[in-house]
């Protein structure tokens, strides 16, 4: 069967925020500036990526989970009237999550200084059948998991086999498979490569660690590598999710030497804004990742560095109340569910600390550092050649790395790669200085290496290339 010229446009974690929810006051600022996600301009951000793959020659759109912001009724009507209109032009297959229907129970609106729970949220059967013009009502086989969730199989163009699976709920306490649900998953494979197709699996938590497990552990699914090798073994190519809104791809081989790839898709509501493309011809897929580039917020154009910024804003703002407002830090933290009550009788030593982070310059922060381990902290010849830049930009830079797959990268040979593995390696290098046994211990060392490791992957991400690359499907 000709595969030549299927183009998929792939998006995930729209989290798509209702107005109505309240997009002003303070309280929705302190929630709006501990979130990477744009809430208030997701509809508008959701438009133009819309826009953009109608006019994108895609033969359809997936999406892999996390279509509204927390399961609440009214983002979710709203949300489905976009996907709809889009579906107008294109075939769209969508797959839902935790969010989708609030598993936290905690959705909420904001109104001035207050904030209030919000009730009306809808659950995973009546996700199964609002989403059903862009899953299940198409599909060829469907399972219905112990939620009465939906995952769905169906030759989407060619010969082109999407398994789409709802994996919020391993039965184990983790998100992922049921051994009944895996079943049926393999069992959809297998008839799959009888008929010749090639296999894509959309879900939305990760099915293996990208950056590091130390990052990744709590993203990916319960069992995630025994169920990377079944999958690899079955025969599927290319895995989709979301969950993270890290734009990373990662390769897998499985025990028995088969390889599958991960395409782990960051947020649309957040940076980078992204919408993949995979373009098929014949065994080559080619991966292509571009950003939004423009959209239309309160009568003004935005551009992708609005969505940046916003992002940055997260480590700013923590650092900003950090250093300068007590009352709104500590607010923050709270927030996120961490307690304050240890840390108030240090808040001074902790707003000189923000204070100095905000301020300093990379020279000025590198002499201080030596100057605390005699000299063993940095290269200081690496530090001079950058000493006049602050050391603010650099920490949003690596932050942003995170979620854009290192699309700004230094070389071994750049001085700001001596600085950052120099830092990152000086808890281990301390480690080993100090007359400690039990800091010697195996799994201490352990995640002090893998400290390193991630400061590296951010730097210079491994292969393949997290933006553009091409692959032969198994």
């Amino acid at each position: 069967m000709d595969n030549t010229g299927l183009k998929i446009a792939v998006i995930a974690d729209l989290h798509y925020y209702s107005p109505s929810l309240g997009t002003t006051g303070n309280a929705y600022e302190l929630r709006s500036a501990q979130d990477q996600k744009c809430l208030a301009e997701s509809g508008a951000i959701i438009d133009s990526a819309f826009e953009s793959i109608k006019k994108s020659g895609a033969d359809c759109v997936l999406i892999a989970g996390d279509l509204a912001n927390n399961g609440e009724r009214v983002c979710h009507e709203e949300v489905f009237e976009k996907i709809s209109d889009l579906n107008k032009f294109l075939p769209a297959y969508t797959v839902y999550a935790t969010h989708d229907w609030c598993c936290d129970n905690d959705a909420k609106r904001f109104e001035g200084d207050s904030v209030f729970h919000y009730d009306d949220t809808l659950t995973p059967p009546e996700l199964r059948e609002l989403y059903a013009p862009f899953g299940k009502n198409r599909a060829e086989s469907e399972y219905i998991t112990h939620l009465e969730a939906s995952s769905y199989s169906l030759n989407i163009g060619k010969n082109i086999r999407l398994i789409a699976t709802n994996d919020d709920q391993n039965g184990k306490g983790a998100s992922g498979y049921t051994d009944e649900h895996l079943d049926w998953i393999l069992s959809e494979c297998k008839k799959a490569k009888a008929n010749g197709e090639y296999i894509i699996l959309m879900q939305h938590h990760m099915l293996i660690s990208s950056i590091s497990e130390i990052i990744s552990k709590s993203q990916h699914i319960g069992d995630n590598i025994d169920v990377a090798n079944k999958l690899a073994d079955a025969g599927v190519s290319l895995v989709i999710c979301g969950h993270s809104h890290m734009q990373r791809t990662t390769r897998f081989v499985s025990d028995n030497g088969n390889t599958l790839y991960q395409l782990n898709q960051g947020a649309l509501c957040g940076y980078p804004a992204p919408i993949t493309y995979l373009e098929i011809n014949g065994e080559e897929m080619n991966v292509s990742v571009e950003s939004l580039k423009e959209f239309e917020y309160n009568g003004k154009t935005e551009t992708l560095d609005y969505i940046k910024k916003h992002t940055q804003n997260v480590v700013f703002a923590l650092l900003e109340y950090a250093a300068n407002d007590r009352d709104k830090f500590f607010k923050l933290l709270e927030n996120n569910g961490i307690s304050t009550d240890s840390i108030k009788n240090i808040y001074p030593v902790i707003s000189k600390c923000a204070h100095y982070a905000l301020t300093a310059t990379v020279g000025k922060a590198g002499r201080l550092l030596n100057a605390l381990t005699f000299g063993k902290g940095v290269n200081m010849k690496a530090v001079k050649k950058v000493e006049d830049d602050y050391l603010i930009d650099y920490i949003a830079d690596l932050f942003l790395s995170v979620f854009d797959g290192s699309e700004k990268t230094y070389a071994p040979s750049d001085p700001v790669y001596d600085i950052v593995t120099d830092v990152a390696s000086l808890p281990r290098r301390a480690v080993k200085l100090l007359p400690i046994k039990k800091l010697k211990d195996e799994k201490v060392m352990s995640v002090l290496l893998e400290i390193e490791k991630i400061a590296h992957e951010l730097l210079v991400p491994s292969k393949p290339d997290n933006r553009h690359f091409t692959f032969t499907m198994q």
